[in-house]
C-alpha cells in the first residue's frame, strides 16, 4: 500500500488592530483537530499571521517544508495584498477560506473580496466559506490536499510501453507534448524481445515458487473446456516468468507503469513465444504495479492516478463489453488482467484456457494460427459495492478526465459468450441512463476502484487545468 501522506499547510490572517477571538479559537481547535490526522500531516504556524511580508514568508517555508497544498484563513478584515502578495508566486494549489459565521471587523466580506481579485488575477484555487469548526470544510481541504499530492506525484514518472499501437487503437497513444507538460509524465517505449530476454535470466526455482503462490489464490483450474480447449500444463509457470522479467525491466529503468502490447508478439505461435501475457498482468497488478493491456497509455495512466489517489488501492483494467436490455446497467470484463485480490471470493477464482483464436485478429492472414496458449482468470465482483471508473483522454484543448460513480452489480453475459464466460468482469448500474456515460466515453477501457473519489479526481482535473466530465 502506498502509505505516503499529503502535507497541507494552514495559516490564519488577521489584522493587528482587529478583533481575532473568533479566529485564534479556529487555530487552537485545528491544532487539535489535526494533531492525530491519519490523511494528512498539517503544518499550522506558531501564530496568527498579521502582516504582508510575514504571510509571504510562511507561504515560502510552507512550500520548502513540502506542502503540496496551502490553506489561507481569512479571519478578520484584511487588506487584499496580504493573502493576494502571500499566493502570487506560489507553486503549490491553495484554498481561499472566510470565516464566515461571526462577524470579526467583515472578515467573510473581505474573502469575498480577495477572491474576486484572485480570480481576475487568473488564479486557479478554491474558495470556501463558513464556521471555524465546519466538518465538511475540513473534509475538503484533505480531499483537495490529496488531489494536489497526486499532481505532484505523477512528475516525473515513466509510463513504458512494451510493443508499439496494438491492432489500430488511435486511443490507445497519446500526444507525448501535451501529456508531459500537464502530468510530467515520460514516455519510454521498448521492444517486446526486451521482456523475453529478460525471461532467460529468470531461474525455474523462482518461477516455480511465484507459480504456487499464485496458485494458491485460485479455487479452481479447468485443464480442459467443454469444448476441448485444453490449459498447457506450464502457461502459470512460464507467466510466472514473465512477470519476474517486468520486475527486472522495472527495476533497470526506473518503470513507474507499463502499458504492454500482449498481442501479437507475446500471444502469437508464429512469434515465437505464443502465451498470452494475460496471468504476467494479473500478477503485476496484484502487486501494486499498474499495468495495462493493449499499450493503452490513457488506461495505464488512469489506473495509475487511482492507485495514487486511494493510497494504493488495485484496480480493474476492463473493456465496456455491453448495455444492458434493461435498466441502466452495463457489462465490463477483459480478457485475464485483473488482481484476484478484488474478487468476490465466496464465488471462486477460476483459470480457464484462453479463449478461441483471438491472437489471429493482429496477424495478417497467412500467419493465422487458430489457437494462442495461456490462461485467463474468471472472477466477479462482490455486488452492492459503490465504484469509481475514470479514464482520463483527449488531447490539448480537450484533454479531460472521464469520471462515473456506480455500483456494481452481475453482468449480463449469455452462457455462450466464451470471453464473458471466461473472463474477469462485473456489471454496473448508474443513478441514471446509461446514454450520458455512453455519450461521454473516452475510449473502450475504463479503470475501477472501490469507493467514491470523484470529488479527489474533480479537484486534481481543476489543479491540471483539464476538462472533467461526471457520470453517474
Amino acid at each position: 500500500m502506498i502509505m505516503n501522506k499529503p502535507k497541507l499547510g494552514i495559516i490564519f490572517l488577521a489584522k493587528i488592530n482587529h478583533q481575532k477571538e473568533e479566529i485564534r479559537e479556529m487555530r487552537e481547535y485545528y491544532l487539535q483537530r489535526f494533531a492525530q490526522c491519519e490523511e494528512a500531516d498539517v503544518l499550522i504556524p506558531e501564530d496568527l499571521i498579521l502582516e504582508e511580508a510575514d504571510a509571504v514568508k510562511a507561504v515560502k517555508d510552507m512550500e520548502a517544508r513540502g506542502a503540496n497544498a496551502i490553506v489561507l484563513v481569512v479571519g478578520t478584515w484584511i487588506y487584499s495584498s496580504v493573502a493576494i502578495s502571500a499566493v502570487n508566486d506560489i507553486h503549490v494549489p491553495f484554498i481561499l477560506y472566510g470565516l464566515s459565521d461571526k462577524i470579526a471587523n467583515g472578515n467573510f466580506g473581505a474573502s469575498i473580496q480577495i477572491k474576486y481579485v484572485l480570480t481576475e488575477m487568473g488564479k486557479k484555487f478554491l474558495y470556501l466559506y463558513g464556521e471555524a469548526r465546519d466538518e465538511n470544510n475540513i473534509d475538503t481541504m484533505l480531499r483537495f490536499a490529496r488531489a494536489a499530492w497526486v499532481k505532484e506525484e505523477l512528475r516525473n514518472k515513466k509510463i513504458a510501453t512494451i510493443g508499439g499501437k496494438c491492432m489500430m487503437m488511435y486511443q490507445t497513444q497519446v500526444n507525448e507534448f501535451d501529456w508531459k507538460a500537464v502530468f510530467g509524465l515520460d514516455f519510454p517505449q521498448y521492444d517486446s524481445l526486451q521482456i523475453f530476454k529478460e525471461m532467460e535470466k529468470i531461474s525455474d526455482e523462482e518461477a516455480h515458487k511465484v507459480e504456487k503462490e499464485f496458485l494458491e489464490k485460485v479455487d479452481k483450474v479447468i485443464w480442459e473446456a467443454d469444448n476441448g480447449e485444453k490449459l498447457e500444463s506450464d502457461a502459470i509457470f512460464t507467466q510466472a516468468k514473465m512477470y519476474l522479467a517486468f520486475l527486472r525491466m522495472k527495476e533497470l529503468y526506473h518503470i513507474d507503469v507499463f502499458a504492454n502490447k500482449c498481442m501479437p508478439e507475446m500471444s502469437a505461435l508464429p512469434y515465437g513465444y505464443g502465451y498470452a501475457a494475460c496471468l504476467a498482468t494479473c500478477m503485476l497488478n496484484e502487486a501494486g504495479i499498474m499495468t495495462a493491456c493493449e499499450a493503452d497509455v490513457p488506461a495505464g495512466i488512469s489506473m495509475y492516478i487511482l492507485h495514487l489517489m486511494t493510497g494504493g488501492q488495485k484496480v480493474f483494467f476492463a473493456d465496456i463489453g455491453r448495455k444492458h436490455k434493461s435498466g441502466n446497467g452495463a457489462t465490463f470484463f477483459n480478457c485475464g488482467t485483473a488482481p484476484i485480490s478484488m474478487a468476490d471470493h465466496s464465488k471462486g477464482v477460476e483459470l480457464w484456457p484462453i479463449a478461441g483464436n483471438i491472437a489471429d485478429d493482429a496477424l495478417p492472414n497467412e500467419y493465422l494460427c487458430g489457437k494462442m496458449k495461456g490462461a485467463s482468470i474468471k472472477f466477479e465482483l462482490e455486488t452492492g459495492k459503490k465504484v469509481t471508473i475514470l479514464r482520463v483522454g483527449g488531447n490539448g484543448d480537450t484533454l479531460r478526465m472521464h469520471v462515473a460513480n456506480a455500483t456494481t452489480i452481475h453482468r449480463d453475459v449469455a452462457p455462450d459468450e466464451i470471453f464473458g464466460q471466461r473472463w474477469p468482469g462485473f456489471g454496473l448500474e448508474f443513478e441514471h441512463d446509461t446514454k450520458s456515460f455512453f455519450d461521454h466515453t473516452v475510449g473502450h477501457h475504463y479503470s475501477l476502484v472501490f469507493g467514491d473519489w470523484s470529488r479527489e479526481l474533480k479537484y486534481l482535473a481543476e489543479i491540471l487545468g483539464i476538462g472533467y466530465v461526471y457520470d453517474c
